[in-house]
């Protein structure tokens, strides 16, 4: 519900193909996941990297592609998941406090959108885009300069979360 409820560990450059001054750089966090749900969330965010490179226009311009993943713990996995819009109405302690049911959409996945750009200015500071991956079994997504989704992994559709 606050960054009261986690903790940023750190941040490893996942994947370096030159300076940060000269490449687009892509800064992934987690939401939801827990301490001892980590080696869950760094498999998320390789398959996400994966996924987004062998994908157009991406494929083609991989060279270009810096990749960094915050590490972030949550109190609670998931996101709060309210019953006005059907959901189980669970309210999850997370660090960026992702939420579905936003402007009444099941699906749309929010979390506080000043949380991620503090972390990401002070961990990655030249960074281009920040997708926050959020530990759910919902799949949801939103998309603005952030983008937020859920990896569920029982899809046969492709995001950059998924496979």
């Amino acid at each position: 519900m606050t960054t009261a409820d986690g903790t940023v560990l750190g941040t490893t450059k996942i994947r370096d193909q030159g300076p940060a001054s000269t490449h687009w750089n892509l800064v992934f966090m987690g939401d939801g996941y827990r301490s001892e749900d980590l080696s869950q969330y760094r498999g998320d965010v390789d398959n996400a990297v994966a996924v987004l490179l062998s994908t157009a226009p991406f494929d083609t311009r991989a060279e270009l592609i810096n990749a960094y993943r915050v590490d972030v713990t949550s109190a609670d996995n998931g996101a709060d998941d309210p019953a006005a819009c059907g959901g189980t109405g669970a309210t999850a302690r997370t660090y960026f406090d992702a939420s579905f049911c936003n402007n009444s959409i099941q699906r749309l996945l929010v979390v506080d959108d000043s949380t991620p750009l503090l972390v990401a200015n002070d961990q990655v500071p030249e960074w281009d885009v920040i997708v926050v991956i959020v530990n759910s079994q919902v799949y949801g997504v939103l998309a603005r300069r952030q983008l937020r989704c859920s990896p569920l992994r029982q899809t046969p559709l492709r995001s950059p979360c998924m496979n």
